[in-house]
């Protein structure tokens, strides 16, 4: 296998780790208030405009497939959040073939690369704790992230409020949400590079974006990934997590 793809394939799946789920404004009626200077506010009307916070507590897991088109060749990533169980599973495949895959359970996290098996650290298993959450912007402070208003900047043509998080190794992420709706308009970091989000389609009730563009200094272009299924609340098994 080649290794610019390789490479895409270890992108593409930070990148997901970072943040795969973006949604729009479903306010139920009730106008979107940002408070200025108040990250806690800003997220706040944010889980209100994805739908509301008893419908964000009420998805458990989500099982989603996106597909990226890399110099003609066709790169899926699956993701499984399940946060009632705390694990959960990513992987890329290149023409049909597992690269690699990133999995969490029972505490424990492993990297899996061409058939290699690697045991990560403690640190990288709790960073990976995040990520078993669908939203996990409503449990930032509970899991030790700091947060910080940085002003407001325009993103593909709209105000955003940016707010950088700080997780508790230190590690640093940007993420800009609209002025006017409240939704997540992009995330960034040092690490993966920038995703945004776009073609927000309805899914059990909540918008999900459908479209991740994906820009890395690593990358000659910006990749596109489509989110081809989406599924909340599945039965999920010990075999999705292995």
């Amino acid at each position: 296998m080649k290794i610019k793809t390789l490479l895409v394939s270890a992108i593409l799946i930070a990148g997901f780790q970072s943040k795969l789920l973006a949604e729009k404004g479903i306010n139920n009626g009730d106008p979107i208030v940002i408070v200025e200077n108040d990250p806690e506010t800003i997220i706040a009307n944010y889980i209100k405009a994805v739908g509301g916070e008893a419908k964000v507590k009420a998805i458990k897991n989500a099982s989603m497939t996106a597909e990226a088109n890399f110099q003609g060749q066709i790169i899926e990533i699956k993701t499984i959040a399940d946060s009632e169980n705390t694990r959960m599973m990513q992987s890329t495949a290149v023409g049909g073939n597992v690269m690699q895959k990133t999995l969490l359970v029972g505490g424990q996290a492993q990297m899996v690369m061409m058939g290699q098996v690697q045991e990560l650290p403690e640190e990288t298993a709790a960073m990976l704790k995040p990520q078993t959450y669908v939203f996990p912007e409503q449990f930032y402070d509970e899991m030790g992230f700091e947060l910080e208003f940085l002003g407001t900047e325009e993103v593909d043509g709209q105000q955003a409020n940016k707010i950088g998080i700080t997780a508790p190794n230190g590690m640093v992420t940007n993420e800009f949400y609209s002025v006017e709706s409240g939704l997540k308009l992009k995330t960034s970091s040092d690490a993966t590079g920038e995703i945004s989000y776009s073609d927000y389609q309805a899914v059990d009730g909540v918008l999900f974006p459908m479209m991740l563009t994906i820009k890395n200094p690593m990358l000659p272009v910006a990749l596109e990934a489509k989110m081809i299924s989406v599924k909340f609340n599945q039965t999920l098994s010990d075999s999705d997590f292995q």
